[in-house]
């Protein structure tokens, strides 16, 4: 299906789909950057339980999607272009943006649960995380080595 077909007929079930998918993670981030001493916050905040319930939601996405045949055809080539083709697909930005949602919130609740065996708060990286991914390792990896627990 052509993208400014989905994009013409669908925009506001793709700005609905983008806000679900934004939204979805943010009781998890605000719970751990506001609330990272609440009883029931280290219970619910592990990796093998959040990971594989928000992998549910990408998994529905990507099945609806494959089941009303928006996804793109597959990557011809493994070069910059055919990613860059398959990623301006409204249906494909989406799936891959509610995957970098779930690998950015696993890297924040192994960041909390570091944290919180150490003894510590982390909300600044935690922050940065939410928002930057990956680059929040750097700040709390400093904050371990300063603190000298950078063993795991």
């Amino acid at each position: 299906m052509p993208i400014w077909f989905i994009e013409l007929f669908g925009a506001g079930d793709l700005d609905v789909t983008f806000m679900v998918i934004t939204l979805m993670t943010a009781p998890f981030w605000i719970a751990m950057i506001g609330f990272p001493s609440a009883p029931y916050l280290r219970k619910v905040a592990q990796p093998w339980l959040v990971v594989p319930l928000f992998t549910v939601i990408l998994l529905v996405l990507i099945w609806k999607s494959y089941h009303a045949a928006y996804l793109p055809e597959t990557i011809s080539m493994a070069n910059y272009e055919s990613a860059r083709n398959f990623a301006n697909h409204p249906i494909a930005f989406l799936i891959l943006f509610c995957n970098l949602q779930i690998i950015n919130l696993f890297m924040g609740v192994m960041i909390y649960q570091k944290a919180m065996h150490s003894g510590f708060r982390a909300p600044i990286e935690l922050t940065l995380c939410w928002f930057l991914g990956a680059l929040a390792l750097i700040p709390f990896g400093i904050r371990l080595i300063v603190r000298r627990q950078a063993t795991l």
